[in-house]
């Protein structure tokens, strides 16, 4: 087991697990619960529409830089460069696309949109910069960098949730003017890593500016494109297509806040994974027991939290939005039932991609994302947000077995049917044991325990790790 790579893995999760939580149940929760689920939800609908263009501020540039430091192992000026040029031009090409598509829709809120514009620029250009350090297997550098802007707007937002009288009242806008201020520091701090890394390095916009990456990085990006559009199109949809769509937004809104909570585990995994896997295919035989042991951390955490979704989903409704109405429960364990889906696309589907299998992972996203928008056209003006969840749930499932078949077929990855029932058991016994135990408290500590104990021993799961090796790891300097 390639222990650089682990320990790196585990102090990133480790990071985002203390920070991201925070932010997502501590701050962005409870602006929702202050500002109110209409006005969050026309601030979902907005922020969704941002992020499903988002593939124009990048046109795969970072997969592909982040590609070839990795696999050529060349992070010189002049391809840092190109690409940053490059992300500087499409960043206009954004803006005027976001402006157009919202005047077409009907939306006259261009203060929040600008605002919203800004802020993605931002998001997109710093995971641009943390490209490099991941890709060079700088891993602690981008695990930090990673948690900074969410630290930064859990401090100040944070006191204005809980000290309103001396730091001020939340709105969504000056909630969105924070977010944006934590991200030009990550930036920065970000840009003093790279010059003290990259030899010669200067920022030279428009300098070198390379059409050949626009074409190498393309079908990336279209992929990146079809797959947020599976995932938020249906969040813009809720607001735009039904009356008292904001509150039915706002509804999906709580429901998928959790789902990108859970997910967000994944998200960091895949980006570990990526440069990985490029670094050393097509010797499978250095990669698969890593790839086995992520899946298993993954599937295995998310069969946990369907269990609990499913066996309590009235009390994670009352306990985060303290709100028993039935609608909103039901919708919160549905689109939870998405999330061992999305953990399978993100193992397989970094694979496809690591392994320059591009053309049918890109394919079976068009066909999944537009049968995902087609069936929300026709059943969320009859069903709302019940018929976004089901829909979610439906296609990433489908999406995902579609993933791991594609990419056992192409890239000779070793997969055994075995863990089907192995995973679907792990989740039936949580489901027992929290609805069968008296008190739910003890219900989370139970299932807390037992959770980390079975993912353990999956995770070490034939990877030669015994009890003396984690011992000598863990002491060493």
């Amino acid at each position: 087991m390639p222990k650089h790579f682990f320990r790196s893995l585990i102090l990133l999760v480790v990071l985002n697990l203390l920070v991201k939580p925070v932010w997502i149940f501590a701050i962005d929760r409870q602006v929702q619960n202050l500002t109110g689920f209409s006005s969050y939800g026309h601030y979902f609908a907005l922020l969704n529409l941002c992020i499903i263009l988002n593939f124009l501020l990048d046109l795969g540039i970072t997969s592909y830089f982040n590609r070839e430091v990795a696999s050529n192992k060349n992070g010189d000026r002049s391809l840092f460069t190109q690409a940053l040029s490059g992300k500087l031009v499409l960043s206009f090409i954004y803006t005027l696309t976001v402006f157009f598509i919202a005047f077409i829709s009907g939306i006259r809120d261009y203060s929040l949109l600008c605002m919203l514009i800004a802020m993605q620029i931002g998001s997109s250009l710093l995971l641009f910069l943390r490209s490099y350090p991941t890709a060079s297997q700088h891993y602690r550098t981008d695990a930090v960098v990673s948690i900074v802007d969410k630290l930064f707007v859990i401090l100040v937002v944070g006191s204005m949730i809980f000290y309103p009288l001396v730091a001020g009242k939340i709105t969504i806008r000056n909630f969105v003017m924070i977010q944006i201020a934590g991200i030009i520091l990550s930036i920065i701090i970000a840009l003093i890593f790279l010059a003290r890394s990259i030899p010669g390095f200067s920022i030279q916009p428009f300098k070198g500016l390379n059409k050949e990456i626009f074409f190498s990085s393309l079908p990336i990006a279209l992929n990146i494109f079809f797959i947020t559009l599976m995932s938020r199109a249906d969040g813009f949809l809720l607001e735009s297509i039904i009356p008292d769509g904001a509150r039915e937004a706002g509804i999906y809104a709580a429901a998928f806040r959790l789902l990108d909570a859970f997910n967000m585990v994944g998200f960091l995994m895949a980006g570990f994974l990526l440069p990985y896997i490029s670094r050393h295919w097509p010797n499978q035989s250095r990669f698969f027991a890593v790839l086995l042991n992520c899946r298993h951390l993954l599937v295995i955490g998310s069969m946990i939290v369907v269990a609990f979704a499913f066996a309590e989903p009235e009390y994670l409704s009352n306990l985060l939005y303290h709100n028993k109405d039935p609608y909103i429960s039901t919708v919160i364990m549905i689109v939870l039932f998405a999330l061992p889906g999305l953990s399978m696309i993100h193992i397989y589907g970094t694979a496809l991609t690591a392994t320059r299998n591009m053309n049918i992972f890109l394919k079976l996203s068009i066909f999944f994302s537009l049968l995902n928008v087609i069936l929300n056209l026709f059943f969320i003006p009859k069903f709302g947000a019940m018929a976004a969840a089901v829909i979610a749930c439906t296609t990433q499932s489908l999406y995902a077995l579609s993933v791991i078949y594609f990419a056992r077929m192409k890239t000779g990855i070793r997969l055994s049917l075995a863990f089907i029932p192995l995973y679907l058991g792990v989740g039936l016994v949580f489901y027992i044991i929290i609805k069968t135990a008296a008190w739910l408290e003890w219900n989370i500590l139970l299932s807390a325990g037992i959770g980390a104990a079975l993912t353990a021993i999956l995770f070490f799961y034939r990877s030669g790790f015994s009890l003396y090796q984690l011992k000598k790891i863990l002491a060493e300097k």
